[in-house]
């Protein structure tokens, strides 16, 4: 993925700054015998991914048989004019797991290519490094999960002002965003809700571990304003200790065994992000493993990914949060074909709630069928709710 970025580094470098969304391409007189050349300058330009990233490329690009598959919008165009590109700030299974089955399933449905990048950290200059390049590339139909929910708004005005179109998904930015719209989970009503599931198992009483990620994060704050309103609803109940600031699955891992350590008479615990809760999930293991006569703690988990599927498997966690990624990818990339055709928003910058789905072991082989079914629900309500036709 470093060589992918410094790649398109030069093609940033190349295009002197300019975004140029909406332009048309211009022509270009060639030397005699210049063909060559630029064929092989093309060939050092095209980002250099592993054999394994191009032959997972090549089956998600495939030419996809799309007749008789019932579509929500008719396209005006050929499928492969269409530019989208999907942006993700790092390394993350959440991603691969869960927003790119939903965009590829798009993508079948109408024909499409979507482009895609994965930053090699989670910072904003990177996200603006990458998608500028692509941009510059001639993509104007952008997906993108903010890096800074302050920084990310500059970026998306800067392409929004080249004639883009921009979709803000997998959690809020802050306002006055500047994207047409943010596609993602309601994060305080899962946290709140699943919070109070725990008080419920718990009895109404008891001390509860709560785990959460970026302090500096919008979208951690209502996670933890979830948490703690639930606790306030329960007088026999309380929260022994907030663990924050966990960037990393190892840093989760380690302020979770410590604080396991530190609260013997904690009764549950729980994490509202998708990294902490995988390094809840092998604390938990450890701690009991090498605590034969600790007592359960309730733990509730998010994200279903291979860490918290299986803890709820083998019992070290009682209940999943299945944010709705799916949805995410497929409903911000419907969005965007949607704004291409000259839709518009009724509320520019409206919050696309895409809901969740509690995982226990009584739906854990089904619960992405219920997940599917929320997004095309959702999907469906795009034209009445949230556009106006062109």
């Amino acid at each position: 993925m470093k060589k992918r970025l410094i790649s398109l580094l030069c093609v940033t470098a190349m295009a002197v700054g300019l975004i140029g969304c909406g332009g048309g391409e211009k022509e270009e007189t060639k030397a005699p015998g210049s063909e060559a050349q630029t064929e092989a300058a093309k060939a050092e330009e095209k980002p250099t991914e592993t054999q394994a990233q191009e032959e997972t490329r090549a089956v998600k690009n495939q030419e996809i048989d799309t007749s008789g598959v019932e579509r929500a919008l008719q396209l005006s165009k050929d499928p492969g004019e269409y530019k989208l590109h999907v942006y993700w700030p790092a390394p993350d299974t959440y991603f691969e797991d869960n927003i790119q089955p939903g965009y590829e399933q798009l993508a079948k449905e109408y024909g499409l290519t979507v482009d895609y990048a994965i930053g090699t950290e989670w910072t904003q200059d990177v996200e603006n490094q990458v998608v500028e390049a692509k941009a510059a590339e001639g993509y104007d139909l952008f997906m993108i999960y903010g890096a800074d929910t302050s920084g990310a708004n500059a970026l998306y005005k800067e392409l929004i002002d080249a004639g883009c179109k921009v979709v803000n998904y997998g959690g809020k930015v802050d306002d006055p965003q500047q994207a047409a719209a943010t596609v993602c989970g309601d994060v305080y009503d899962y946290s709140y809700a699943a919070t109070k599931q725990m008080i419920e198992a718990m009895g109404g009483e008891g001390e509860i571990i709560n785990v959460l990620e970026n302090l500096g994060d919008v979208n951690t704050l209502e996670r933890q304003k979830g948490v703690e309103a639930a606790v306030a609803e329960a007088e026999g109940v309380t929260i022994c200790q907030t663990i924050g600031d966990i960037n990393t699955e190892e840093e989760g891992y380690e302020k979770v065994s410590d604080a396991l350590a530190a609260n013997p008479g904690a009764t549950g615990i729980i994490a509202t992000g998708g990294t902490a809760s995988r390094g809840m999930a092998n604390a938990l293991a450890d701690y009991y493993a090498s605590n034969g006569d600790a007592k359960h703690l309730f733990a509730v988990a998010t994200d279903p990914s291979q860490e918290v599927m299986n803890g709820l498997k083998d019992g070290t966690l009682d209940i999943g949060v299945a944010q709705n990624g799916y949805g995410q990818g497929y409903i911000g990339s419907l969005l965007l074909l949607y704004l291409s055709e000259g839709w518009t928003m009724k509320d520019p910058g409206v919050h696309i709630v895409t809901g969740y789905v509690f995982i226990t072991t009584e739906n854990i082989d089904s619960f992405t069928t219920d997940i599917e079914t929320l997004s095309k629900e959702i999907a469906s309500e795009l034209e009445t709710k949230y556009l106006n036709a062109p």
